[in-house]
């Protein structure tokens, strides 16, 4: 049973609290106990490409993009409901054009790495999307709302790059991003990684571990183009590296959020280690219409998911908003995401662990 499901039997979802499982590097959790409140998505009403974390008792959003100027800014809360009415932060201001990252400022990553805050994100120095880059800024303390500082382009191999994330995972650093298949072909847009020698560094050239073939994800547009963008690495209890993504075009109501396993004892930099999903898994429905473009957090060692979708058909890019809701993984150890919910479905965190179906544990967090 799905959890949207489950919500219209019993009315209301409630996720109780559990044991973090997975090691690592993890900021602490707030010392004042378990989180409780009762929210309904959006918590933003507007806002793309969300990336989230839940450090100290607060929750702190990262975004970017023409809804905040082509500026980074962060919005921190005690609660999810209360992310819409907070103070947005500018921890970085785009400079004026022509100069790297001043324009088209698009899905700020905030990753946790050692003892700093990282925000990666994409930026054109120009009006000519072939200028997109990845740039990084890395916080001077241990506070994910700054001050942070600015430390210029990744220098990926393949020039033009989106959407991009780092990831440890077996004792090494990887960059997953959204690339060009073809540098002269801007029509296919693959999913990427590269080794890291750290997080600013990439060692040799990339591959290429997902582009647009199937029916699902190939669906036409009005600008023409195949999208597989938007890779979100996620480590799951017994070990296994997944990854959601986002296919088709985010202006339309077809963009929908897919996933990528990895073999068991495979290699990241391993095309052929890399299986995709048979179609979306994170399925869209009234007031939550083409769900994509997500990222996770972890809440009192239960994992989330928070991703962006529009309330009304046909709205484009203003009409998106940012959603958080419960996942799991299932007795096979996979991500499971549920049905995306609309804003009649509330949820409720009360810490008691009840309509929480699967094995309540947490992806491993980055370093």
């Amino acid at each position: 049973m799905g959890w949207r499901r489950a919500v219209g039997l019993v009315g209301v979802l409630t996720v109780g609290v559990g044991t973090m499982v997975a090691g690592g590097n993890t900021p602490k959790a707030s010392a004042t106990g378990a989180h409780s409140e009762v929210f309904t998505n959006p918590v933003l009403a507007a806002g793309a490409d969300p990336s989230m974390t839940y450090y100290q008792g607060r929750f702190h959003l990262v975004q970017g993009d023409f809804y905040n100027d082509d500026n980074i800014v962060i919005r921190s809360s005690d609660t999810l409901g209360g992310l819409e009415e907070s103070e947005p932060k500018v921890v970085w201001e785009h400079p004026d054009c022509p100069a790297p990252a001043c324009t088209k400022i698009w899905a700020p990553e905030l990753v946790h790495i050692g003892d700093r805050w990282w925000i990666y994100f994409a930026g054109q120095e120009d009006d000519r999307n072939e200028t997109h880059r990845m740039y990084a800024l890395r916080s001077t303390g241990n506070d994910p709302t700054g001050p942070y500082e600015y430390l210029g382009p990744l220098n990926l191999p393949g020039g033009w790059a989106i959407d991009g994330t780092y990831q440890q995972y077996a004792g090494a650093g990887y960059f997953f991003w959204s690339c060009l298949r073809n540098p002269d072909d801007t029509r296919v847009q693959d999913i990427c990684v590269v080794r890291m020698s750290d997080p600013m560094t990439p060692i040799g050239d990339r591959v290429s571990i997902a582009t647009p073939t199937a029916a699902w994800e190939t669906v036409p547009n009005d600008a023409d183009l195949l999208l597989n963008e938007a890779p979100q690495p996620l480590i799951a209890p017994d070990g296994r590296l997944f990854a959601t993504f986002s296919a088709n075009a985010s202006f339309d109501d077809t963009y929908c959020l897919g996933l990528l396993e990895l073999a068991r004892g495979g290699d990241p930099m391993d095309p052929d280690a890399w299986t995709k999903s048979d179609g979306p898994v994170l399925p869209g429905g009234p007031g939550a219409i083409a769900p994509g473009h997500n990222g996770f957090l972890t809440i009192d060692g239960r994992p989330w998911i928070t991703y962006h979708a529009r309330l009304e058909p046909g709205t484009g890019w203003p009409g998106r908003s940012i959603r958080v809701q419960p996942m799991y993984f299932g007795k096979d150890g996979r991500p499971r995401f549920g049905m995306a919910f609309g804003p009649d479905d509330p949820i409720v965190i009360d810490g008691k662990d009840r309509n929480a179906p699967g094995t309540p544990v947490t992806p491993e967090p980055r370093r």
